[in-house]
C-alpha cells in the first residue's frame, strides 16, 4: 500500500521545485544547472505543477488563484519547450524563454513571501 502524499508534502515539493529555478540559475555552473534544471525542475514542474495538485493547493488556501494560473502558465511554458532544441545549457543562459520561466518562478517566490511569512510555510508544509 502506497502512502498518498499529504497537502503539506505537496506543499512543500511545490516550494522545492520553485526554488530550482529562477534568475539565480544563470550564476551556476554549467553542471549545477543540469541537476537543477534538467533534473529537478522538470521533474517538480511536471508533478506538483499539474492542474490537479494546484486545485488541491488552492482549495486548502495554500495559494491563491492567480498563483495556481502563474503556476500553471510556468509548467506550461517549461513543458513546451522539453525535448526542444532550447533544452540544453546555451539555451538556458540565452534564450528568452528560459528568461521568462526564470522570471516567472521568482515572481511566484515573492507572491509566496507576501502570501505566507518564513514560519507559516514550514507550518504549512507539516499539513
Amino acid at each position: 500500500m502506497r502512502n498518498k502524499i499529504t497537502i503539506g508534502g505537496k506543499f512543500d515539493w511545490f516550494i522545492d521545485t520553485l526554488e530550482k529555478s529562477g534568475m539565480f540559475i544563470l550564476e551556476l555552473s554549467n553542471e549545477e544547472i543540469e541537476t537543477f534544471i534538467f533534473e529537478d525542475f522538470i521533474v517538480g514542474v511536471t508533478s506538483f505543477f499539474s492542474k490537479n495538485n494546484l486545485s488541491e493547493l488552492k482549495a486548502n488556501e495554500i495559494i491563491d488563484e492567480d498563483m495556481e494560473k502563474n503556476a500553471y502558465l510556468l509548467r506550461e511554458k517549461v513543458l513546451k519547450i522539453d525535448n526542444t532544441d532550447l533544452w540544453n545549457i546555451n539555451s538556458v543562459r540565452q534564450s528568452s524563454e528560459w528568461l521568462d520561466i526564470f522570471r516567472r518562478s521568482d515572481e511566484l517566490k515573492r507572491q509566496l513571501k507576501e502570501r505566507w511569512s518564513d514560519e507559516e510555510i514550514e507550518y504549512l508544509k507539516t499539513l
